[in-house]
């Protein structure tokens, strides 16, 4: 897993380094990898959800360095409806498995919130253990650790935002904080 995941991360800098060279910034030159991101996640989710399984090292770890960037840990966290909670604890339970320490917070809290939301609290806080463990302050681990350890019940592990809607505040938040373009004097 260790090669499979520098070679994610080289690959991931290639894309960025083809971004900037090719001067197309719109979104910035983290773009493509978001985008592949973004795909990668989707196709992870509709795998296990069909009740097949990822086994390769290259996609998992491409999953892992990709969900380090929250507007794609925060699609893949739009996904966990709770009809499917059994696929989506195999999927993150096998990539926090196979992830290497650096890259264990985002799926971790995807597995946390997937074992809430089928009221098992026992594996929620071990991988949020496994979250803090590796990034004392990530964010989304402090806010599940919260509401699990506050007794929320299962049916408070839903999201009110499709991930079409997670990526729409994205973009907007990406628009406000664009410089204003000027208009040239007459």
């Amino acid at each position: 897993m260790a090669q499979a995941t520098t070679r994610a991360e080289n690959r991931a800098a290639d894309l960025v380094a083809r971004s900037a060279r090719s001067g197309r910034q719109r979104g910035g030159t983290l773009r493509p990898v978001i985008e592949n991101g973004l795909r990668a996640v989707s196709d992870a989710v509709r795998t296990y959800r069909s009740g097949e399984r990822i086994s390769g090292d290259d996609e998992i770890a491409w999953l892992t360095v990709t969900l380090a960037d929250l507007r794609v840990r925060d699609d893949a966290w739009a996904r966990m409806d709770p009809e499917h909670r059994e696929s989506h604890q195999h999927l993150w339970t096998d990539v926090v498995r196979r992830a290497e320490p650096r890259y264990v917070p985002a799926p971790a809290c995807l597995l946390a919130f997937t074992a809430w939301q089928a009221g098992d609290g026992a594996l929620a806080n071990v991988a949020l253990a496994r979250a803090l463990e590796s990034d004392p302050g990530y964010t989304m681990a402090l806010l599940l650790l919260e509401a699990v350890g506050g007794g929320l019940p299962p049916s408070a592990a839903r999201l009110p935002m499709t991930p079409e809607e997670v990526a729409a505040s994205y973009a907007t938040v990406e628009e406000r904080r664009r410089p204003a373009r000027r208009r040239p004097s007459a």
